[in-house]
C-alpha cells in the first residue's frame, strides 16, 4: 500500500513548455505510450486564446521526478525522428544538384 501512496505524492517537475494545447496533447500521448504519467497545466483557456502570443498560452508539461530522465529520452528520440523525417521529405537531390556546378565545355574530347 505504501508504494501506491508514494506514487501519488511524488514530486512533479516541469519537463517542457510547448505552444498550445495540440502540441501538449501530442507530447502527452507519446509519453503516456511509454508508461510515463503526465500532468498538463495552462493558464489560459483554449477557447479564449488558442495560440501563443508573447508567452501567453504556453502549456507546461510535468512528469514525476523519477520519470524525468526517461521522458527526456522520449522527447530526444522524437526530435531525432522528426528531423530525419523532415530530411526524407526534402527528397533526394536531383541529378543536376549531385553533379555540382556546370563546368565549361573546354574539353574537346567530350
Amino acid at each position: 500500500m505504501e508504494n501506491s501512496s508514494k506514487g501519488r505524492t511524488e514530486k512533479l517537475v516541469e519537463l517542457a513548455k510547448v505552444q498550445g494545447d495540440f502540441e501538449a496533447q501530442v507530447l502527452k500521448g507519446m509519453l503516456e505510450a511509454e508508461g510515463i504519467e503526465v500532468a498538463v497545466r495552462t493558464g489560459v483557456a483554449p477557447s479564449i486564446l488558442p495560440f501563443t502570443v508573447d508567452g501567453l498560452g504556453l502549456v507546461k508539461i510535468f512528469v514525476k521526478e523519477s520519470d524525468l530522465e526517461a521522458a527526456r529520452v522520449v522527447m530526444r528520440e522524437n526530435e531525432e525522428a522528426r528531423s530525419a523525417a523532415e530530411l526524407e521529405l526534402e527528397g533526394p537531390a536531383s541529378p543536376d544538384e549531385l553533379a555540382g556546378p556546370a563546368e565549361a565545355d573546354d574539353d574537346p574530347s567530350a
